[in-house]
């Protein structure tokens, strides 16, 4: 069985012409250097740069996250013989979203206290809000719409309004020991630890994730 020459995503020679400088039309930027579009791929979802890899004709330069392109090769592990794993791929981002809507949707809700007798003796558990709201800064301090934030290692989730607000309903059985929310976002990481004795949580500020740009190489299908 020969190995392959190629198992990995990659941009094997990163751009260095600058982005900001490119003449924008709606998702591309023109490089004068090379002659070609360059897809802006931040606002993508893993299944819609598939689609793009898939259907293009010629080679595609994009721009996108490093943490993109990690999430790309995670699942391109065990590649099939053929470029049909880009679709399954696709299916898989899809069906994890799907699947975390309708576990949120299936717990009950949760008590805002809840005590014990034992004898003369009461034990309580720690006092626990039924929602937790907050809002989200972009590193200009601006509000950001549309940005994705979960409590790990539980199935709250929710999505900030036009004003950057967000609110996560608690059900019961939670642990209050997952107390941190990640933001899910290609273009900004950031964490904040969860006080659930309060209903307004601090404010999440977002941090820029590293950019990469150039021509993306997509592996060489397995050869047996």
């Amino acid at each position: 069985m020969m190995k392959d020459l190629q198992t990995k995503i990659t941009i094997a020679k990163p751009c260095t012409q600058n982005w900001a400088e490119m003449e924008k039309e709606a998702d591309f930027g023109f490089c004068t250097v090379c002659s070609k579009n360059v897809i802006d791929f931040t606002n993508y979802s893993n299944a819609e740069i598939i689609s793009v890899l898939t259907q293009a004709s010629a080679s595609v330069c994009g721009r996108l996250t490093v943490t993109q392109l990690n999430q790309l090769n995670y699942y391109s592990l065990d590649m099939p013989a053929n470029r049909n794993w880009m679709k399954y791929l696709g299916v898989l981002a899809i069906g994890a979203a799907i699947f975390a809507q309708d576990a949120n949707a299936a717990i009950p809700r949760v008590a805002t206290e809840i005590s014990i007798r034992t004898g003369e003796k009461r034990a309580e558990k720690p006092l626990v809000v039924n929602k937790i709201t907050g809002r989200i800064l972009d590193p200009n301090k601006k509000p950001v719409a549309g940005i994705r934030l979960v409590i790990l290692n539980t199935p709250y989730y929710a999505t900030t309004d036009q004003n950057g607000q967000y609110e996560i309903l608690l059900k019961n059985n939670l642990n209050i020991k997952d107390n941190k929310i990640s933001v899910q976002s290609a273009r900004y990481s950031a964490i904040l630890i969860i006080n659930y004795t309060k209903v307004k949580q601090n404010d999440i500020m977002l941090k820029d994730e590293p950019m990469i740009m150039g021509e993306i190489v997509i592996p060489t299908p397995k050869k047996s």
